[in-house]
């Protein structure tokens, strides 16, 4: 009986949605869509700098009680290497545009950009555009995460991850110290530190230094849990060959899960092909250096050999 109503709600929305009905209402979604998108872009921004923030001029100043100062500055150095990369990869996955639609006549036509479209191309009615390899759209980069930004936006999930696991390990004795200050011999504001340049001028509004420090480490966990396991699920995704679009098409049928099979092409193939390892380029010039590599060359899309060949 649950199953029937769904279907009969379903079919009714679909026929709104087809004879224009309810066309104000979607086209209201997608703009407040868009608008939330660019407030979020300078919200990602906000939390970053706070993140960084509080981790090189408080955790790791504080963490000099219990680590030694070697440690600390190779702590500096690697927090700095992360601030970079995800700066540099948010940045890109936010700003590339996408690759353009590659249809021929003869394939799948598109009512909405009245264009072909290739196989894997998807059109989103958020950006108002077919995207070539389109994953899905992402709210926090406001745009499309597609073939010309999914290497880019994996880097940034992936470094983002990394950052949070590094900010909860090295810093639990700041984190302790300050969420039960009643029972702890030390705090940052009741310590004279070394090599704290902002101490005093962070401890003159109080409870800051105490806000700060929980904050940045509770949010740092949400991230991990939330962010790692996107992570884990673009590993996954990335591993079969497939984007989010092609999971969801390809399910469900013997037909469809075969079509899907013969998108994978073996996992050290498939991560090549996503990463650009291309031409002689190593793993350190692509992935641990921040390197920009040009999307798909548009004469290479229908190559029988390999459809995602990176240039």
């Amino acid at each position: 009986m649950c199953s029937e109503r769904m279907n009969r709600l379903c079919d009714f929305i679909d026929r709104k949605v087809d004879d224009g009905t309810c066309l104000p209402i979607v086209n209201a979604a997608h703009s407040s869509m868009r608008n939330i998108g660019k407030f979020l872009v300078f919200f990602v921004y906000f939390i970053s700098t706070f993140l960084a923030f509080t981790s090189f001029f408080i955790i790791i100043p504080y963490e000099q009680l219990y680590k030694p100062t070697w440690f600390l500055a190779l702590l500096g150095v690697i927090g700095f290497y992360f601030l970079f990369m995800i700066q540099y990869h948010y940045y890109k996955a936010r700003t590339i545009p996408p690759v353009q639609n590659p249809g021929e006549e003869g394939d799948a036509f598109c009512e909405k950009c009245n264009y072909w479209k290739s196989d894997r191309a998807h059109h989103c009615s958020v950006c108002e555009r077919c995207v070539l390899g389109m994953d899905h759209h992402c709210i926090w980069i406001n745009q499309c995460v597609g073939l010309h930004n999914h290497r880019h936006f994996f880097l940034f999930i992936a470094n983002l991850t990394l950052a949070a696991s590094i900010i909860i390990i090295a810093g639990y004795p700041s984190f302790y110290d300050h969420i039960f200050m009643e029972t702890s011999e030390n705090t940052y504001c009741t310590t004279i530190l070394d090599n704290a340049p902002l101490q005093n001028v962070i401890c003159d509004y109080d409870g800051f230094a105490r806000t700060s420090v929980v904050f940045c480490y509770l949010l740092s966990g949400i991230l991990l849990v939330m962010v790692g396991g996107l992570t884990m699920w673009n590993v996954y995704l990335i591993s079969i060959g497939c984007t989010y679009i092609d999971y969801l098409r390809l399910t469900g049928t013997k037909r469809k899960t075969n079509a899907r099979k013969r998108l994978n092409k073996g996992l050290k193939s498939n991560w090549k092909n996503f990463l650009g390892l291309r031409r002689n380029r190593s793993f350190f010039k692509c992935v641990i250096l921040p390197t920009a590599l040009p999307p798909i060359l548009f004469e290479n899309i229908h190559s029988h050999s390999d459809v995602f060949d990176v240039v």
